[in-house]
């Protein structure tokens, strides 16, 4: 019976180990924007599609997997429907590393959330409002929301400093 010399074997178990990375499942190519340019992302990540960040147009966010919820707010009356990506699923489609991420909105407040807190909770990047897409002047493009009605225990002021209107950049620390 012949044996398979240990180099051959440690190559092929080096080339199969390699090939499960856990970077191998988020470093699927992520392309560039075709249209305006509505979140930035940038920090530690080993997905980007620009020089060191990672730019989503409308199209490429409406790509990844959409989740909704009605839920009411203290800034609007009544529940709405709220649709988007959730901030989890961004993140690990980017590959994201850091301990926290800083939201920046168009206005430049911003406000800093721990990646453990991200994995808790269904922290939704809000992109439509009652089924039409969202628009500056009504906290668009994108609103960080949460489901209020559905888990209270978000419906305090610690949690609604983080929900942010016209976010337009998120940075992974």
């Amino acid at each position: 019976m012949d044996t398979v010399p240990w180099s051959t074997l440690l190559f092929a178990v080096v080339l199969l180990l390699g090939s499960w990375s856990p970077l191998s499942f988020a470093a699927d190519a992520l392309p560039l924007p075709q249209g305006r340019v509505v979140l930035t992302v940038t920090g530690k990540l080993a997905v980007t599609n620009a020089d060191n960040k990672a730019e989503f147009d409308m199209d490429m966010l409406a790509a990844l997997p959409q989740h909704e919820f009605r839920t009411a707010t203290p800034w609007t009356e009544g529940e709405h429907l709220f649709r988007g990506v959730l901030l989890s699923d961004l993140l690990r489609r980017l590959g994201a590393e850091g301990a926290e991420v800083r939201a920046v909105a168009l206005n430049d407040y911003h406000h800093d959330i721990e990646r453990q807190l991200v994995a808790e909770m269904p922290l939704l990047l809000t992109t439509h409002f009652d089924g039409k897409p969202m628009k500056v002047r009504h906290k668009g493009p994108i609103w960080l929301m949460l489901p209020l009605s559905d888990l209270p225990r978000f419906n305090t002021k610690r949690y609604h400093e983080l929900l942010i209107w016209q976010l337009k950049s998120l940075d992974v620390r």
